[in-house]
């Protein structure tokens, strides 16, 4: 059983836009470098056995998007001795805020994990036809592959919509498991591939709750399924009100 982690960029709230996807709902992702070392001091007192998946590790720290901030996350988590999985938009590879190759290179170097994020980052990549779902794997398979001379095997679901399409067409991508934004930590076969769900990190989450998280206190993990099926309950309903609503609190924290 592993209790995965996801968090995204690092930065200081004055300068959230200049890393990842800009704008205060992706902001709201955002940690300031003091509160991430926090959370990752945090998680090293939790006694949480920090690793890759699906190596066997009790806990993972996962960062998606692909932004600018990787690289000096991959820093902080190599001081502690652990590696991490970064999950790549490529379609924003070498734009302002992203990675760029040699940044990709860099991170399998150095031992961590590199997996795909889509193509184009679709807020609700469950929601797609499938044969578009199955070009954004695709894609983002076949980018990351020519940059690191072999194609990953792992990816995660962008916007945290899943459907069980999701699996099935990243397996026929080629993708060999997937992370989820699922609040969970059964592991789950679906589509032929393992699928692995992860707890959401925020930039207001405080880091006792992320050392919860990582050690699998179930009361923590609960409240987080509770407000997360609210959420995905709004979504399906009205996913115009429901992202009316998710701006407007942006705006306000």
């Amino acid at each position: 059983m592993t209790f995965a982690l996801i968090y995204h960029d690092v930065a200081p709230r004055d300068a959230r836009d200049s890393v990842g996807f800009p704008g205060p709902v992706a902001g709201r992702y955002k940690l300031d470098p003091a509160d991430f070392e926090r959370h990752l001091d945090a998680v090293a007192e939790s006694g949480a056995e920090v690793g890759l998946f699906p190596d066997g590790a009790a806990a993972a720290l996962t960062f998606d998007d692909g932004g600018g901030s990787a690289v000096h996350v991959a820093d902080a988590l190599e001081r502690r001795g652990w590696r991490g999985h970064f999950f790549i938009t490529t379609g924003k590879l070498g734009t302002p805020g992203f990675l760029d190759a040699d940044g990709v290179r860099d991170l399998a170097r150095r031992g961590h994990s590199v997996g795909g994020h889509s193509h184009s980052h679709p807020t609700y990549f469950g929601r797609l036809p499938r044969a578009e779902q199955l070009d954004e794997w695709r894609r983002s398979r076949e980018a990351l592959g020519e940059i690191l001379g072999s194609a990953p095997a792992g990816a995660s679901v962008p916007g945290g919509f899943f459907t069980p399409d999701a699996a099935e067409t990243a397996a026929e991508a080629g993708y060999g498991w997937l992370m989820t934004s699922e609040p969970e930590s059964r592991l789950r076969t679906i589509g032929g591939i393992p699928v692995q769900g992860r707890y959401t990190i925020w930039a207001s989450t405080p880091a006792s709750t992320a050392a919860a998280y990582a050690r699998g206190a179930r009361v923590q993990r609960a409240r987080l399924w509770v407000e997360w099926n609210a959420k995905q309950r709004a979504k399906r309903v009205s996913p115009s009100a429901f992202e009316a609503v998710r701006r407007l609190r942006a705006r306000r924290s």
